[in-house]
C-alpha cells in the first residue's frame, strides 16, 4: 500500500472512529483545519476520508464541500433497523449452513459470559459479549457483501446502541432469545433460526428511538 494509500485509510479509521464512538455527534460541523491538525494529515487524505464516510452515510457534505456528521431523523432510524433486522435474520440462516463444531462451541461459550454478565447485571460486559455474538454470528454466515452491508448499517447505530439500558423484562427476554439461538443454530435449524434473529432487533425499535432522541441524536424529521 502506497503512502497517499495509508494516510487516506489512517484517516478514514479514526474519524470513522470518533463518530461511531459518539465522540462526534450527528451535526456537528467538521472543520478541515481542525480535523487536520488532530489527526496529523494534509487536506487530501482528510478529504477522501470524508467522501468514504460520505458514500457510508456517516458524513454530510453541501454543495459549498462544508462537511459535518450526518443527522437522520426518526423515520430513518426506523428504517435503517428494519433492513438490519432482515441482514440479522439472513446472516443467522447462512450460519446454520456453514458454521463449525468449534465456532458453535466458541459461541456457546461467549453464551456463558454473556449470561454471567447479565446476572451481575454489568451491563458494559454484556453489551460487548452481545455485539460479539452477533458478530460472530454474521462471520460464520460467509457472506461478503452481507457483512459489508451490516458494518455500514450497524456503524450509524452503535453510539446509540451502546446507550440502550433495557427493562428488567426487555433484558430477560434478550437473554433467553440468545440461549434459543445458539440451539437453533446447533440444531441447524435456519428457518426457524432466521424469523428469532429478525424478531430479536425489531422489538428494540421503540427503545433505540427514545435513547436516540433523548440523546438529541435524532430529529423527528430531516433537518435541511
Amino acid at each position: 500500500m502506497s503512502t497517499t494509500a495509508s494516510l487516506n485509510v489512517a484517516a478514514y479509521d479514526a474519524l470513522k472512529a470518533r463518530i461511531v464512538r459518539g465522540d462526534l455527534r450527528p451535526g456537528a460541523p467538521l472543520s478541515e483545519r481542525a480535523l487536520c491538525d488532530e489527526l496529523a494529515v494534509s487536506r487530501t487524505p482528510l478529504r477522501e476520508a470524508l467522501k468514504r464516510l460520505a458514500n457510508e452515510g456517516l458524513v454530510e457534505i453541501s454543495e459549498t464541500r462544508r462537511a459535518r456528521v450526518a443527522r437522520v431523523s426518526v423515520d430513518e432510524v426506523v428504517n435503517l433497523l428494519a433492513v438490519m433486522a432482515v441482514l440479522e435474520g439472513l446472516s443467522g440462516e447462512q450460519a446454520c449452513e456453514k458454521a463449525s463444531e468449534a465456532d458453535l462451541d466458541e459461541l456457546a461459550r461467549l453464551q456463558d459470559e454473556m449470561e454471567s454478565a447479565y446476572a451481575r447485571t454489568d451491563h458494559a460486559a454484556y453489551f460487548a459479549l452481545n455485539q460479539q455474538i452477533h458478530l460472530s454470528i454474521l462471520r460464520m454466515a460467509d457472506n461478503g457483501p452481507l457483512a459489508e452491508y451490516f458494518h455500514n448499517l450497524n456503524a450509524r447505530l452503535r453510539h446509540v446502541r451502546e446507550r440502550l439500558t433495557p427493562t428488567p423484562e426487555r433484558w430477560r427476554q434478550a437473554v433467553h432469545e440468545h440461549a434459543e439461538m445458539l440451539a437453533l443454530l446447533r440444531r441447524r435449524d435456519g428457518k426457524r433460526l432466521r424469523p428469532l434473529m429478525e424478531a430479536h432487533l425489531r422489538s428494540k425499535t421503540d427503545a433505540y428511538v427514545a435513547a436516540m432522541l433523548n440523546e438529541g441524536l435524532v430529529s423527528m424529521s430531516r433537518a435541511a
